[in-house]
């Protein structure tokens, strides 16, 4: 297998193949004046090809260029390829939400499949929906064990795992059982008169004094994590961790966390955008994306 870089690579794909003692290259790239991109391979002699690029920011053109090279690759008789998006783009907008609203995650996916992608890895996909409705093809990469040893050797005794709403319950689950720890789910709830949404822990759970690990898959306005946070210190809460696998930080999100009362963000090298702050740390999720494909691929 080749492991191949394309230009949105967010810095995994020279790493993975070194891990997994497989060649590795990149193409050539460039922008024209016009904005639209030219790619050139290097010949390829393997018969099975891992691309890898994510798709933030700029997540059109990633996705374009993804669709290119599988046509270019599938063109020259490539028997299997292979792509490694550790974040996918338009991941929520996973239905219908309103009439004629385009599903734009499930085309996506059904343009990949139907070029002939044999695989999608993505780290942490947002929608379990377009992960069992494209079970044949997306393999979603959870990281447990990136985020459990983060705890395990970072956050002081006693702790609490937190999981900001129901969709996020398994994630969190799973952290919990490597750690062997319990979780708690947040209650969302929504005032009927003001509209705010207002954040709950169970009534008999007492997290004064103690730290609190909120355990997400995106951060991107900051918003909910922001109120959660300012829940957890009316609670008493001792220190905050966020661990979210794609930390894209949209707009003033980086202050409204900061001002919410958050110690420390943690977030996975999924994308190609990174913030210096004494309030973000950046994990490697690339050992355990590593571990998946040696046991599974190769």
């Amino acid at each position: 297998m080749l492991v191949l870089s394309l230009p949105s690579d967010p810095g995994l794909g020279r790493e993975l193949a070194r891990l997994l003692n497989l060649r590795y290259s990149e193409v050539i790239h460039k922008v024209f004046p016009d904005g639209e991109s030219y790619l050139r391979f290097p010949e390829i002699s393997e018969d099975r090809v891992m691309l890898v690029l994510t798709s933030y920011p700029d997540q059109n053109r990633s996705i374009l260029e993804l669709f290119f090279a599988i046509d270019l690759l599938s063109s020259k008789s490539i028997k299997e390829i292979y792509a490694l998006m550790p974040y996918l783009a338009y991941s929520r907008q996973d239905k219908e939400f309103l009439s004629w609203e385009i599903v734009s995650g499930r085309a996506i996916l059904k343009v990949m499949k139907s070029m002939g992608l044999k695989k999608l890895l993505i780290v942490d996909l947002h929608s379990e929906k377009l992960s069992e409705e494209f079970s044949d093809l997306v393999i979603n990469i959870l990281p447990i064990k990136t985020f459990g040893q983060y705890v395990k050797n970072r956050v002081e005794e006693p702790y609490i795992l937190i999981a900001p709403d129901v969709g996020a319950s398994k994630r969190v689950k799973l952290v919990a059982e490597f750690l062997n720890k319990e979780y708690v789910t947040i209650k969302k709830l929504r005032d009927r008169m003001t509209g705010e949404i207002i954040h709950e822990l169970p009534e008999d759970l007492d997290v004064k004094g103690i730290n609190a690990v909120i355990i997400d898959d995106i951060i991107s306005t900051g918003g909910t994590i922001a109120n959660i946070t300012k829940y957890l210190r009316s609670r008493g809460a001792r220190r905050i961790y966020v661990l979210a696998s794609h930390g894209l930080f949209v707009g003033d999100s980086l202050n409204r966390l900061r001002a919410s009362g958050v110690d420390k963000v943690v977030v996975l090298n999924t994308v190609n955008y990174r913030l210096t702050s004494d309030l973000i740390e950046y994990l490697d999720v690339t050992n355990e994306v590593a571990d998946y494909i040696k046991k599974n691929l190769i």
